[in-house]
């Protein structure tokens, strides 16, 4: 999600101290292309890119890109954060994931990159579905071999995903519970004191707490130790409201992370190969 940071300062230029967080304030569609082919190459060759295009339910059509390379033993589908777009971003997800030995489709929120329609919480869920949809149905991949992973505000779309098909498991990084809580988290110094949050009804109760009691399949949920924007504490609260064992739940929270660099670091990748490896069992 998008910072939304309290600062005492910030705090005295508010109108009777009360913060708006509506859609609009927090989504921030930013436009782009699509995957740059000498960037992927660079950065992961072992990948062969197609453009794929991903009818939502309201008809818009949403942007993705699959990657696929030989021998992947499973195929993970990736929702970015909040700003995230494959034009950007796509060949550096690229370089993270093939070495896992997988194959990857990443989705640009609708109105971001190239993907059409107007972004809402809401919405993004529809077309999560569609995605996954599109992977099984129109591309033949088993839902057994599918990851569902999301990245912030991305988390939300996959746990929603996870809870409403069948799945191999599911990736929860830099996620949050509620709305509410991630925005009473980001409050700063004396803002605590002085803030009232004014929450727009959309908003309310958004995230994955609600989701959790609903996944069945295996869990991996990413944190950074450094993360402000969603701490750590609120994957922690993600890992509790599941109800699956120990053994089908896992959360990792790695030191010198923040906020969107978690999968940067070597002990997390190794942590994801081990949960890859404990979904072929």
């Amino acid at each position: 999600m998008g910072k939304f940071l309290l600062t005492a300062a910030a705090a005295l230029a508010l109108s009777a101290c009360t913060a708006r967080i509506a859609e609009d304030s927090l989504l921030h569609p930013t436009p782009g292309g699509g995957i740059d082919a000498a960037a992927l190459q660079r950065a992961a060759p072992a990948y062969e890119a197609s453009d794929q295009w991903i009818v939502a339910p309201d008809g818009a059509r949403l942007s993705a890109v699959l990657l696929r390379q030989p021998g992947a033993g499973a195929t993970i589908l990736y929702f970015g954060g909040n700003g995230y777009t494959i034009g950007r971003f796509g060949a550096a997800t690229a370089a993270v994931f093939a070495p896992l030995g997988v194959d990857l489709l990443i989705v640009d929120h609708r109105g971001y990159g190239r993907s059409e329609g107007t972004p809402g919480l809401a919405t993004f869920e529809g077309d999560g579905l569609a995605a996954f949809d599109h992977l099984t149905a129109r591309l033949g991949v088993p839902a057994s071999r599918i990851v569902v992973h999301g990245q912030s505000l991305g988390s939300f779309i996959a746990g929603h995903v996870a809870a409403t098909r069948p799945t191999a498991g599911v990736v929860l990084e830099s996620s949050a519970t509620t709305t509410e809580d991630w925005a009473n988290a980001n409050l700063r110094g004396a803002a605590r004191m002085f803030v009232r949050l004014d929450i727009a009804q959309s908003l309310r109760g958004r995230g994955n707490l609600a989701n959790m009691p609903r996944i069945e399949e295996p869990v991996l949920i990413l944190a950074g130790a450094r993360d402000r924007t969603t701490p750590p504490r609120l994957s922690r609260a993600l890992y509790d409201a599941s109800p699956l064992p120990a053994g089908r739940k896992t959360l990792f929270v790695a030191r010198g992370a923040g906020h969107s660099d978690v999968m940067l670091q070597p002990e997390t990748v190794a942590a994801y190969r081990a949960f890859l490896a404990s979904l072929g069992r």
